[in-house]
């Protein structure tokens, strides 16, 4: 089953229609409640410009658009399962013991691949497999880029997010594997289920006056100015990042703000704060 989500017109309309698949069930519809609450408390991104880019999704392998045109390719844990739709979520599309997941399209070719956790029976890691050549390099924020063989940014996961049924934040991390993204999730006694989890995927082609979309949403996460992280590239103490990157500094204790810039591209990665 192939959904092309790129040829419905979802960044237009907002809705989706997905040949083959059946509407959601009474219990798919428990799980999209759960979904559609916690992700109501995650950060959204700044406008950016619209593109025609967009997602495919194909027996629990996700395709989205990668900076040179071509397609960056993200397995879900789980086995395939028969996904059911809702809307901008395609429910139900992997699944193992205690949890499942769903894709939710956000457009422009952002994408959230979102874990259902519904008991402590659940697995406390998922493994996402990105496809070879694929390098992940963490970032200082609790992010991750993704860089081909030539070293191109192809996009950033977000830093990892996890909300349980109170609204509450779970600890949640990442981890790198070779070419595969690991989300860790801590379950506890306390814990209340459901817990939605996600790693959220921001394309590098998201860029605006040399911001990737990722750098614009943590620095408004952290009050900082555009005009600022101008200031801290042009005065600030550089030093070597991580693979392929710069850091300028400015600043010390809770005012210390930290911009990393793509060597090759120039991009400002993302800021942090503190």
């Amino acid at each position: 089953m192939k959904i092309g989500y790129s040829a419905l017109g979802i960044v237009a309309t907002g809705a989706l229609v997905l040949a083959g698949v059946g509407p959601a069930n009474a219990a798919e519809d428990a799980t999209l409640d759960d979904i559609r609450t916690a992700v109501e408390t995650r950060a959204v991104l700044p406008d950016t410009t619209t593109t025609a880019e967009s997602i495919d999704l194909s027996d629990g392998l996700i395709s989205a658009p990668g900076s040179d045109g071509s397609d960056v390719q993200l397995r879900l844990p789980g086995a395939p399962r028969a996904a059911a739709q809702s809307d901008e979520l395609a429910l139900n599309v992997t699944g193992g013991t205690g949890y499942t997941t769903a894709i939710q399209d956000t457009g422009d070719g952002t994408f959230r691949a979102l874990m259902h956790i519904d008991s402590a029976a659940a697995p406390r890691e998922y493994r996402f497999e990105l496809g070879e050549g694929v390098e992940l390099i963490p970032l200082e924020d609790g992010g991750v880029t993704a860089r081909d063989a030539a070293g191109d940014i192809l996009g950033t996961f977000e830093p990892a997010w996890a909300r349980d049924a109170n609204g509450s934040a779970v600890p949640t991390s990442y981890r790198i594997d070779g070419s595969a993204l690991v989300q860790s999730v801590t379950l506890t006694s306390a814990t209340a289920f459901p817990v939605v989890a996600d790693p959220f995927w921001i394309p590098a082609l998201l860029v605006v006056a040399r911001f990737t979309a990722h750098a614009a949403s943590q620095a408004a996460a952290r009050g900082v100015s555009q005009a600022v992280i101008k200031q801290v590239v042009q005065n600030g103490v550089r030093s070597a990042g991580n693979k392929g990157t710069s850091v300028f500094t400015q600043g010390s204790g809770k005012n210390r703000i930290r911009v990393i810039v793509d060597n090759k591209s120039g991009n400002i990665i993302t800021v942090t704060k503190g």
